[in-house]
């Protein structure tokens, strides 16, 4: 075959090479029902009107167990909503529909649930009331749960990848990124996917390569292609040819020599050249990502993060399940410092068992915080689990998404009252993110209530450029190191005074923007945890004296460190 060559844009650095997973995620195709005057009819296929029946009873059981989850742990309005699915799927003309289609010709279930439900949504949609047309959504979840029942699928397309896979995909959200991993995933192309999107992130927490913006990728590769990633420079090569091949070798045997000498560095105290210690933690999300961070050299988990694992169960977990698999997580960093952070969902980080109503604007809508507040069982539930695995471990508890200062008193206060009926003389230490400019200009209140600050920069740049991390159509506004972020940061830290404020964003990880960062008066970073090694080294060389620094107000772009 003849080798393509394509240019994007390099968002996680790094040389892989693969074979092609071309994922492409369930679209639903409106096509129309209507009409007939009954002539030319064909009977309808008993095998596939039998494989319908059978799917909607499959479904229908899963709503059901649904339901009953989450009315016993949350409340009866959550269970309510699967209940009213599967109330839709006994609608006699929903049936009726699927048979009428199916009596139109040489179809099979699949294509007429598609285009049924298609139809259904695209009816509720229509509607003048906000409450009807938000059913729209109810109807498409349905059709995707009766696709997956049709073919057998009962776990998400991403489980259980091969190794040395190169996902190929238009665009990765949330739920998608929650299966990948470091034993079966090399790389990642996508049509849509910025520095700050949650797949660039990903992919850098893995250390992974990834390139984004390559227009009509899934088009482009087949699946099993062999495929050479430059994460580094952001080229890409399909069916790359035997010099092609050679070369990529060659650059990763280099690589393989330039990174053994990474190692002792992360072993050692980090401070700056004017003698300032900084202490460089890791973020992470599984029982891998602790594992890798603490081999590297990490001085904690500076940001657990809770939201995958509650994406990638197919039940909202038990407080016994969450504390188990915390308790996994974190064996290994003994007496080390780990923040975990509460459930941060919301936006476009919705389980698929908790339905969340629409929102004409989900980012400026209810997530982090603003959820946990609506379902205060949920809260009640993450404080309780995280209680007892504080007795275990050196941990902090942090509070998403926050934008009044009544938000973080009313999570103490829950907190505070689950504590005394566990029994608890003493509450681990509660920390608030610094994710929106509301939170950094009113740090100085804030800090009255809790015991440590964390900014998370990804958030912070989005609300204060107003350039959503996700969408490509805005990247070129979206740069964390602009003036008016790291004056934000500049003030919370100041306003913070001797609460301790550790920065886990994206900018924490970049070289170019540490001394900067550090000359403000930042003294803890959590990064990715393969990136913790040349985060020390750029520390080591960097000075905080102000003498030598231009402005910390001006772009890390221009620093000349």
């Amino acid at each position: 075959m003849i080798m393509q060559t394509l240019q994007g844009v390099a968002v996680s650095p790094g040389l892989a090479r693969g074979k092609a997973f071309v994922y492409k995620a369930e679209i639903l195709r409106k096509t129309c029902i209507e009409g007939g005057d009954g002539e030319g009819v064909e009977p309808i296929r008993a095998d596939q009107h039998e494989r319908i029946i059978n799917a909607m009873h499959d479904v229908r059981r899963g709503l059901e167990t649904d339901a009953d989850h989450m009315s016993s742990v949350l409340d009866n309005h959550a269970g309510d909503i699967f209940k009213a699915q599967s109330a839709m799927l006994q609608d006699k003309m929903v049936l009726s529909d699927l048979e009428q289609y199916l009596s139109k010709g040489a179809v099979d279930a699949e294509e007429a649930v598609r285009a049924v439900f298609a139809l259904l949504a695209s009816r509720f949609r229509k509607s003048v009331s906000i409450a009807t047309r938000a059913r729209g959504d109810d109807i498409e979840d349905l059709s995707r749960r009766l696709l997956q029942s049709l073919r057998g699928i009962y776990a998400h397309r991403l489980e259980g990848l091969p190794n040395g896979t190169v996902l190929v995909a238009r665009q990765l959200f949330p739920s998608d990124t929650v299966f990948l991993s470091r034993s079966s995933t090399v790389a990642v192309l996508a049509e849509f996917a910025g520095p700050a999107a949650h797949a660039a992130l990903l992919a850098r927490e893995l250390g992974i390569p990834c390139i984004g913006g390559i227009s009509r990728i899934v088009h482009l590769a087949n699946p099993g292609d062999d495929i050479i990633v430059d994460g580094n420079t952001g080229r890409t090569l399909i069916c790359p040819d035997p010099e092609a091949v050679q070369a990529y070798e060659q650059r990763c045997a280099e690589t393989v020599i330039a990174s053994k000498g990474a190692i002792p560095i992360a072993r050692s105290i980090t401070m700056t050249r004017d003698g300032v210690a900084v202490s460089v933690m890791a973020n992470a999300r599984s029982p891998e990502d602790v594992t890798l961070a603490l081999h590297n050299g990490a001085d904690g988990i500076g940001l657990f993060r809770t939201e995958p694992f509650f994406m990638a169960s197919k039940h909202l977990p038990s407080v016994q399940e969450f504390v188990d698999f915390l308790v996994h997580s974190l064996e290994p960093v003994g007496n080390l410092r780990v923040n975990v952070r509460l459930l941060d969902i919301g936006a476009d980080k919705n389980p698929h068992y908790l339905p969340m109503p629409a929102e004409p604007d989900p980012f400026l809508g209810r997530r982090g915080v603003r959820v946990l507040l609506r379902y205060p069982d949920l809260l009640a539930a993450q404080l309780r689990a995280l209680l007892e695995v504080s007795r275990r471990f050196t941990m902090g508890i942090l509070i998403p998404m926050v934008t009044l200062e009544s938000d973080v008193i009313r999570v103490v206060e829950t907190c505070r009252m689950i504590a005394k009926d566990m029994g608890m003389g003493a509450m681990p230490p509660i920390g608030a993110m610094i994710e929106t400019p509301a939170a950094a200009l009113t740090v100085g209140r804030l800090v009255q209530h809790v015991d440590f600050l964390s900014i998370g920069t990804n958030d912070l740049t989005q609300y204060t450029l107003a350039a959503g991390r996700e969408n490509p159509l805005v990247s070129e506004y979206f740069h964390d190191d602009h003036p008016s972020v790291l004056r934000l940061i500049a003030l919370a830290i100041a306003d913070a005074g001797s609460t301790p404020v550790s920065l886990c964003g994206e900018l924490a990880g970049r070289s170019a923007a540490i001394p900067a960062l550090l000359r403000v008066g930042l003294r803890t970073l959590s990064v990715a945890s393969t990136l913790l090694c040349d985060v020390r080294k750029t520390i080591r060389e960097t000075t905080t004296s102000a003498d030598k620094a231009e402005d910390s107000h001006t772009s890390t772009k221009q620093d000349p460190t």
